[in-house]
C-alpha cells in the first residue's frame, strides 16, 4: 500500500483543510482566498480560471479532471505561505493553457479533442504530484536537491506539448503570450544558485551524507534545519511523486463521478453546507468530531492492533499516527481498526462469494503478490445478508506493514465508477507497487460501449517472468458473475513435459542387520550347585533397570527361593550368612563381580529349618565396558549390555561355615520394536546400528493435504518449495538443491538430509534424494543409507516436449569400512552342571561273625549310621562356638554404642 502521508501533504494547507481523500471536499471553497501577507499573481491568476472551469463543468463533465487537479496545486501553492519561482512558473504554463478550455463549449468535441484532454491530465497529474512532492521537502532539501529543477523542467516540456496541441485543437493561432511560455526555461531561485555552487565546492554526495555540511549551508542561508533533514535529502523523491499520482488518481475517481451528476460550482457549495457542522464518528478513532474542527492531526491512533501488551507498528501504548479524521473505512494508510473489520470478512467462508483469487509467490524472498474479487455477503459471519449488491476487491496481504487495498463497491458506486472511468479512461483501480518486476493490480474492463463489464487482476512476483492475469466478467448492476474467469497469462516457473520417462538411482545402504525378536528364550535348567543340601530355585525371572538406568552400568532385579531338603527326622537347621554376586555373558569363560548387590529386604543372617524355605528379592549393579559406557546409553526396562549376548548371573550363599550353595539366571534381551516399511509407503529407507541397538529411519508418504506434493519425515513439501527449488537451480545452474538442512535425531546419533533434483531444461524437480547417516555424537561412522524416490507430477506441464537432463549430484554416499560380520555366541556350556553319581553301597556281611580280636562286627548300615552322627556333632559344636563368639561380638558393640 502506497501510505499516504496526509499530515505532512496537508501541513501546507489551511489548519480547517479537510482531508482531500474524503469525497467532494476537494471542490470545496473553489474561490479560494489568499493569505493577505503576500500576493502571487499566478495564484490569482489560477484562481480566476478555476470559476471558468467550475462553469465549464456544467455542459463538459470530462473537464472535472482538469478542475480537480487545478484545484489541488492551488491549494497547495495558496498553503504554503511562500513564492517558489519554479512552482510559479509551471502554474503559469498550467494557467495558461487551462484558461482556453472554455473555448470547448463553442466547438465540436472530436475523438482527437478528447485525446487531447486525456493527455492534459495525464500531464496535470504529474504536475500535481511534482508540486506535492516538492512542497514537502524543507526549505533546506529543495535547495541541495538540485535534481528538482530537471523534473521541473521536464514537467514544463510536458506541459508545452499540450499546449501546441491545445492550439491546434483549437484553431488558435501563435500569440505572444504563447511563444512566451513556451520558449521560456525553467527560472532559478538564489537559493538554488547558491545550492550549486556549494555543491560544487564540496561535492552532492559528501553534502547528502555530512550533517554538518547541511547545516553550514543553512546558515550561509539564514535558513532553518528542518528535523529529519538527512533523510529528506537522501529520499527517493521519483518514488514520492509516483505515489502522489496514485493518491491523485483516486481523488478523481472519488469526485468526477459527482461530477456528472451537477455542476462544479454547485457541489461545491451544497458540500460546504452539508459538511459545515455535521457530526461524524471517525472510524479510525471512534470519537465525534464536526469537519469545522477536523484538522491534519484531530484524530490520533495506532497503525496495528495490540498484540499481548503492546501496539506492534511502535511497540508503545500511546497512539503513534496522527491524521484526519475520517468517517469511512478506507486503505489509503493502516489504522488498527481497519483489520478487525477487514479480516472479519475474509477469514469466514459465509461472508463472500469468491469469484478469482489471482497470486504469484516470490520464490526468494516467499512474498505473495496476490489479487482477489467476489460479491460481499455479509459484513461479519453469521450476520445479516448485505441488501444491496457489492463486490468486494482485494490487493496485496492485509497487513499494517504491508501495501494492501481492501474496498467495496455496491451496484450505484459502480454506475457512477463506469461513467468516470469512460470520461477519464483511468481503468486503473489500484497498484500496489510502481514496481514492474513485483506488485499485484487491479483494473475495470470496459465493453464497446464504455460501460464495465469485468474485472482484470494481475500478480507477478519478481521471479516470474510473465504475471497472473485473470479476467472476471461480471455484471454491474447485479454484481454477478456473468461467465467463467478467463486466464489471460500464466506465471511463475512452467514446467515442460519430459520426452522420456525418468530412471530413478537404486538406493545405497551400508548397515548391520537387526531384528526385533529375542535370539530365543531365557533358560531356566540351571542346577543349584552346593555341598551343602540346599536347593535354590529363581522365585522371578531377571527384570532389567525397572526402576534406574544409567548410562554406565544396568541393574537387574530379581529373587530365589533357598530350600533346605534336609528330612525332618534327623535333618539339622542351616544358618546362612551372606549372599555374592557374579555376571558374565554367553560366550565369556569366567565370571566377573557385580559392582553392587542389594538385598531389597532384611534376609541374611537366616537360619532355615529341614523342609523349610526362604525368599530372598536383590537387585545387582552390572558395570558395562568401557567401549559401551562411552555410547552414554540409558535404557529403562532393558539391560544395553545384553543387547547381544546374553547375560549369565550367578546368585551364591554361603552357611555360617563358609560353605556355598549358588544359582545361574539368564537374562535374554527383548530388542525394541523396530520399524519397518508399510504398504502405503512411497518409500522407506533405514541403517541398522547395533551399537546402540537401533534402526534409523526415514519414510516418505503421501502428504497431508492434496494440494502438497508428498511428506518427507511427516513433513509435508508443498508445490511452492519445489518451485524454490527450481528457481535456485537455474539460478546457480546447479539440478541439486537441498531441501531440508541436516536433521538431528536421537541426541545427535544419526541425521538426515534431502535434496530435489531438478530438471534444468524440463524445469521440474524429478526426484528426491535423501541421505541418512550416523550423527556428530558418533565419531567412527560406520552406517549410512541414500535412497531416491520419484517426484509426482505437481503442477500443470506446458504441452511441450523437452529431452530430460539429469541433475550432476555432489553429494553422495560417504566412504565408509565395510560392515564385517561376527557370529554372535547365544549359548554354552560353562553352567550345564552335572551332579556326581550317588556312592555305590557296600556289600552286606553275612550274620555276626567274629573279627580277629573275638569282638563282634557290627553291620555296614549302622557303621554309616554312627559316622554321620560323629559328623554331625562335630559340626552342630563347631557351629555353636562360631554362633557363642558372633553374639558376643554383637553384645560389645551394642555396649559401646550405649
Amino acid at each position: 500500500m502506497f501510505q499516504q502521508d496526509e499530515e505532512a501533504l496537508h501541513s501546507t494547507h489551511s489548519p480547517r483543510e479537510p482531508p482531500r481523500s474524503m469525497t467532494f471536499n476537494v471542490l470545496s471553497g473553489i474561490n479560494t482566498v489568499v493569505d493577505p501577507m503576500w500576493s502571487n499573481p499566478s495564484l490569482q491568476s489560477a484562481i480566476q480560471v478555476l470559476g471558468q472551469l467550475a462553469d465549464l463543468g456544467k455542459t463538459l463533465p470530462f473537464v472535472a479532471p482538469a478542475f480537480i487537479l487545478l484545484k489541488i496545486i492551488v491549494d497547495v501553492e495558496n498553503g504554503a505561505r511562500e513564492v517558489d519561482v519554479k512552482c510559479n512558473d509551471l502554474l503559469e504554463r498550467i494557467t495558461f493553457m487551462l484558461s482556453h478550455l472554455p473555448l470547448l463549449e463553442t466547438l465540436t468535441i472530436t475523438d482527437a479533442t478528447r485525446a487531447v484532454i486525456d493527455r492534459i491530465n495525464v500531464v496535470l497529474k504529474q504536475a500535481a504530484a511534482l508540486i506535492e512532492a516538492y512542497r514537502k521537502q524543507g526549505k533546506v532539501a529543495r535547495r541541495l536537491t538540485l535534481g528538482n529543477k530537471e523534473k521541473f523542467a521536464t514537467c514544463a516540456l510536458s506541459v508545452n506539448s499540450c499546449i501546441n496541441d491545445l492550439m491546434m485543437s483549437l484553431q488558435i493561432h501563435q500569440t505572444s503570450q504563447l511563444d512566451t511560455i513556451l520558449s521560456r526555461s525553467v527560472p532559478s531561485d538564489p537559493e538554488d544558485e547558491a545550492a550549486q555552487a556549494f555543491i560544487t565546492t564540496y561535492g552532492g554526495d559528501v553534502v547528502r551524507e555530512s550533517p554538518q555540511l547541511v547545516t553550514q549551508f543553512a546558515e550561509e542561508l539564514h535558513l532553518r534545519v528542518d528535523d529529519g533533514i538527512m533523510e529528506q535529502l537522501n529520499v527517493n523523491l521519483s518514488e514520492v511523486i509516483q505515489e502522489k499520482q496514485v493518491e491523485l488518481e483516486k481523488t478523481i475517481n472519488d469526485n468526477v463521478g459527482a461530477a456528472i451528476l451537477s455542476s462544479l460550482q454547485g457541489i461545491a457549495a451544497q458540500m460546504n453546507e452539508m459538511e459545515k457542522e455535521q457530526k461524524f464518528i471517525c472510524v479510525q478513532c471512534s470519537l465525534q468530531y464536526t469537519q469545522s474542527t477536523n484538522g491534519p492531526s484531530s484524530c490520533n491512533f495506532h497503525k496495528a492492533e495490540m498484540s499481548g501488551r503492546s501496539f506492534p507498528c511502535c511497540g508503545s501504548q500511546t497512539p503513534c499516527q496522527f491524521r484526519f479524521h475520517r468517517h469511512k473505512h478506507h486503505s489509503e494508510y493502516p489504522y488498527s481498526s481497519f483489520f478487525k473489520r477487514a479480516w472479519g470478512i475474509i477469514n469466514y467462508t459465509d461472508t463472500l462469494e469468491k469469484w478469482s483469487e489471482t497470486e504469484d509467490v516470490n520464490l526468494e524472498t516467499n512474498s505473495t503478490q496476490k489479487a482477489h474479487v467476489g460479491r460481499l455477503l455479509r459484513w461479519a459471519s453469521r450476520s445479516d445478508r448485505v441488501q444491496e449488491p457489492t463486490i468486494l476487491l482485494r490487493l496485496g496481504r492485509i497487513w499494517w506493514a504491508d501495501h494492501y487495498y481492501f474496498d467495496t463497491f455496491t451496484a450505484q458506486e459502480l454506475e457512477s465508477v463506469s461513467q468516470v472511468v469512460n470520461i477519464t479512461h483511468q481503468t486503473t483501480i489500484f497498484r500496489t507497487s510502481p514496481s514492474e518486476d513485483e506488485y499485484a493490480l487491479a483494473e475495470w474492463v470496459l465493453s464497446s460501449a464504455g460501460v464495465i463489464n469485468g474485472i482484470r487482476l494481475t500478480a507477478k512476483a519478481a521471479t516470474s517472468e510473465k504475471p497472473f492475469v485473470h479476467v472476471v466478467p461480471f455484471d454491474i448492476a447485479t454484481c454477478t458473475k456473468t461467465g467463467d474467469v478467463v486466464t489471460v497469462s500464466e506465471g511463475g516457473i512452467r514446467a515442460y513435459t519430459p520426452r522420456t520417462p525418468y530412471t530413478i538411482p537404486e538406493t545405497a545402504r551400508v548397515s548391520a542387520e537387526l531384528s526385533d525378536k529375542p535370539i530365543r528364550a531365557p533358560r531356566t535348567d540351571f542346577k543349584t550347585v552346593t555341598t551343602l543340601p540346599l536347593v535354590i530355585k529363581p522365585a522371578s525371572v531377571l527384570t532389567a533397570n525397572p526402576d534406574f538406568a544409567r548410562r554406565d552400568a544396568d541393574y537387574f532385579v530379581g529373587s530365589i527361593s533357598i530350600i533346605n531338603k534336609a528330612s525332618v527326622n534327623g535333618g539339622e537347621p542351616i544358618t546362612l550368612t551372606s549372599a555374592s554376586a557374579s555376571f558374565r555373558l554367553v560366550g565369556d569363560d569366567s565370571y566377573t563381580p557385580v559392582t553392587t548387590l542389594k538385598l531389597i529386604s532384611d534376609h541374611l543372617p537366616a537360619t532355615i529349618e529341614p523342609r523349610q524355605s526362604i525368599t530372598v528379592p536383590f537387585q545387582v549393579e552390572v558395570p558395562r565396558s568401557e567401549a559401551d559406557t562411552a555410547l552414554s546409553v540409558q535404557w529403562w526396562n532393558r539391560a544395553f549390555i545384553a543387547r547381544e549376548r546374553p547375560l549369565r548371573l550367578k546368585v551364591a550363599v554361603q552357611d555360617i561355615e563358609g560353605e556355598e550353595a549358588s544359582l545361574v539366571m539368564e537374562y535374554v534381551f527383548t530388542p525394541f520394536s523396530l520399524t519397518s516399511p508399510k504398504p502405503e509407503d512411497l518409500a522407506f529407507f533405514s541403517f541398522d546400528n547395533p551399537d546402540q541397538w537401533e534402526r534409523a529411519y526415514i519414510t516418505v508418504t503421501k502428504p497431508s493435504y492434496e494440494s502438497n506434493v508428498v511428506a518427507i519425515d511427516g513433513t509435508d513439501v508443498e508445490v511452492k518449495q519445489l518451485k524454490q527449488a527450481v528457481w535456485s537451480a537455474l539460478k546457480s545452474g546447479n539440478g541439486e538443491v537441498e531441501l531440508t538442512a541436516v536433521r538431528e535425531r536421537a541426541g545427535g546419533s544419526w541425521e538426515w538430509r534431502s535434496w530435489a533434483l531438478v530438471d534444468l531444461n524440463c524445469r521440474r524437480v524429478y526426484a528426491f534424494k535423501i541421505l541418512i547417516t550416523q550423527g556428530s555424537e558418533i565419531k567412527e561412522k560406520k552406517f549410512a543409507c541414500l535412497g531416491y524416490v520419484a517426484c509426482p507430477e505437481y503442477d500443470d506441464a506446458v504441452a511441450e516436449t523437452r529431452v530430460i537432463q539429469y541433475a550432476t549430484e555432489t553429494a553422495g554416499m560417504p566412504e565408509l569400512p565395510p560392515v564385517t560380520t561376527t557370529e554372535v555366541v547365544t549359548d554354552d556350556d560353562v553352567d550345564d552342571y552335572v551332579p556326581p553319581p550317588p556312592p555305590k553301597p557296600l556289600p552286606a556281611l553275612p550274620g555276626a561273625e567274629a573279627s580277629a580280636g573275638g569282638a563282634m562286627a557290627l553291620p555296614s548300615e549302622v557303621t554309616a549310621r554312627l559316622t554321620s552322627i560323629d559328623t554331625n556333632l562335630e559340626r552342630i559344636a563347631g557351629s555353636l562356638e562360631r554362633l557363642v563368639e558372633m553374639l558376643a561380638k554383637t553384645s560389645t558393640l551394642n555396649g559401646r554404642a550405649h
